[in-house]
């Protein structure tokens, strides 16, 4: 076996356990993401398909991390996760995140609450249709959202 340098040796002691701090970092965030459900849509019909815009992307995260940061990170045709996310407020109040789980901000009240009153358990497809502002302007974010009949 071939003996390595004093360079390789110090290579090895300061990279290789960053390596596994690394990976140990990625397994447990790669466990905070929620999954993806897929749908088959193909052989199914469509009782709504609409654009709509999100709205709060202004405010911060509960966590602290801001809403437009998260937009400017997004692409147009990203899928979108819809999920409940009701206050004292808002009870019928629905969450717009990107697959990684960071919230973008809301569906408008009125929608929301016929989301929920209307199709409550219909399956869905979300997407970001278009990303807006910039530069002086303040980043917004407008959906596709799809919905299948039971």
């Amino acid at each position: 076996m071939k003996k390595l340098k004093p360079w390789q040796i110090a290579l090895l002691v300061i990279f290789y356990p960053i390596g596994i701090i690394y990976l140990i970092i990625w397994l447990i965030n790669k466990k905070k993401q929620p999954a993806a459900v897929s749908i088959d849509t193909s052989k199914m019909e469509i009782i709504s398909d609409f654009h709509t815009k999100v709205v709060g992307v202004t405010f911060n995260n509960d966590d602290g991390t801001s809403r437009q940061k998260i937009i400017q990170s997004c692409k147009s045709g990203e899928d979108i996760i819809l999920k409940p996310t009701p206050s004292k407020e808002y009870p019928d109040a629905i969450g717009v995140f990107n697959i990684r789980g960071q919230q973008l901000g809301n569906i408008n009240a009125e929608l929301a609450k016929e989301i929920k009153n209307k199709y409550p358990a219909n399956p869905m497809k979300c997407s970001i249709s278009a990303l807006t502002g910039g530069g002086e302007r303040t980043y917004g974010c407008n959906l596709h959202i799809i919905i299948y009949e039971k």
